[in-house]
């Protein structure tokens, strides 16, 4: 049987316990730029609870009914300084305004066209103060990914909350005409004989393209960079991080 990747937060927190370099980034242009925050892609609260921590009002949005109520169990304890809510990144109308709304950890890639980012930007335009920041965070498509052997290719390994080792494995195929990447993972546990698949699928944005849809939403971009250093975006770099503005 496969399933949805994002049907089980705990075991998604257990795969993603590596993915903290983002978190002193996204806290520090949380501090720069202040006032309400918005976080479209919410996740199971990763960055919601560093942000909350210090003490700023955020808002998370987020397509997953389970990441929405175990994003809610972490977060109770800040009361109203924290608002989680089921929603689409596509077509979302909040009664405020963010100063600073973000995208973080590659979440803009599971908007599987075109029009849909392009209806994703022109939210955020709707919902951003006329001095705010939208933040973008995710890699560049790289065609030797994409277009590998297919064949398993080994990914990470971690242990779950009950202590069993897990090795992680996957498969892709690439669709050049939609740019969707369909990607299998394979959860193989330890004293277990079949793996556990999961499936999802990302649509590959090129920086061009997001430049270009960022442009049509109305939105202007003021940086790029390749790195939470923010080194600028060059030919090599193998992140693509916007700050943006209206």
């Amino acid at each position: 049987m496969i399933k949805d990747i994002y049907s089980d937060p705990e075991l998604y927190d257990s795969a993603h316990w590596w993915k903290t370099n983002d978190i002193d980034f996204i806290t520090n242009s949380a501090n720069k730029f202040g006032g309400l925050i918005l976080e479209l892609g919410a996740g199971t609260g990763r960055l919601a609870l560093p942000i909350l921590e210090m003490g700023h009002t955020y808002t998370g949005i987020e397509s997953s009914s389970v990441f929405v109520d175990c994003t809610k169990n972490k977060v109770q304890k800040f009361g109203d300084k924290a608002t989680i809510l089921k929603g689409d990144m596509r077509s979302f109308e909040l009664d405020q305004k963010f100063q600073f709304i973000f995208i973080g950890f590659n979440s803009i890639f599971h908007l599987l066209t075109n029009e849909d980012v392009k209806s994703c930007f022109k939210c955020i335009h709707k919902h951003l103060t006329e001095e705010g920041t939208f933040l973008i965070d995710t890699f560049i498509p790289d065609p030797l990914f994409l277009y590998r052997d297919k064949q398993k290719y080994y990914v990470m390994e971690f242990d779950t909350s009950d202590g069993v080792h897990c090795i992680v494995s996957e498969t892709n195929e690439y669709d050049n005409e939609t740019q969707i990447n369909h990607i299998q993972w394979y959860f193989n546990y330890e004293g277990k004989a079949d793996p556990e698949i999961f499936k999802f699928d990302m649509h590959m944005i090129y920086p061009d393209t997001m430049d270009r849809l960022l442009s049509d939403a109305g939105l202007v971009i003021r940086e790029k960079y390749d790195d939470y250093e923010k080194t600028p975006l060059g030919p090599e770099s193998q992140l693509q991080i916007y700050e943006c503005k209206k």
